[in-house]
């Protein structure tokens, strides 16, 4: 019988040892997959054929801090000479941003060092895509133009950064 007992015991304390260490294992998994950022992918329309009717067609993204941020630029334009970029800019600085890029034609319009430049893509052609990737900035609101000459008071949106 004290040997029934002892053995029973035993395989109790086995099994709850066991277990726990089970348990610990998917604590430390979920709190990794708890840690990898998001990842987000967007197409943002550049839309019109002539200055008074050309727009982003998304106005506002939001992202949380830290993730992984895709945007598709496509221009959806037929007319040859609207030329379209996407520059993610710190609220406030959409105008210095774009002036700045007035000269900067083989930048892609915008200077990509600028400490105001969170990330831009280059310059679409009618019917064209292209990609801008980058890490989401800290929390705050930001914005995205168009810096091609003469189109950033129209093409505008914002990037709400959670």
């Amino acid at each position: 019988m004290k040997t029934q007992l002892i053995a029973t015991a035993s395989l109790v304390w086995l099994l709850t040892a066991c277990g726990g260490g089970n348990n610990q294992s998917k604590t430390a998994e979920q709190t990794q997959q708890n840690a990898t950022p998001q990842s987000y992918e967007f197409t943002v329309n550049a839309i019109g054929n002539t200055m008074a009717d050309m727009a982003f067609d998304t106005k506002e993204i939001k992202v949380k801090a830290g993730s992984s941020v895709k945007v598709n630029l496509k221009n959806t334009g037929t007319d040859e000479t609207m030329l379209h970029n996407i520059v993610f800019v710190k609220q406030g600085s959409e105008k210095e941003v774009a002036m700045e890029g007035l000269n900067l034609k083989d930048q892609n319009y915008f200077n990509p060092s600028n400490s105001n430049v969170v990330a831009g893509s280059g310059v679409t052609k009618p019917g064209e895509t292209l990609s801008v990737s980058f890490t989401a900035p800290e929390p705050g609101v930001y914005s995205y133009i168009c810096t091609y000459p003469g189109h950033w008071q129209k093409m505008m949106g914002t990037l709400i950064v959670e």
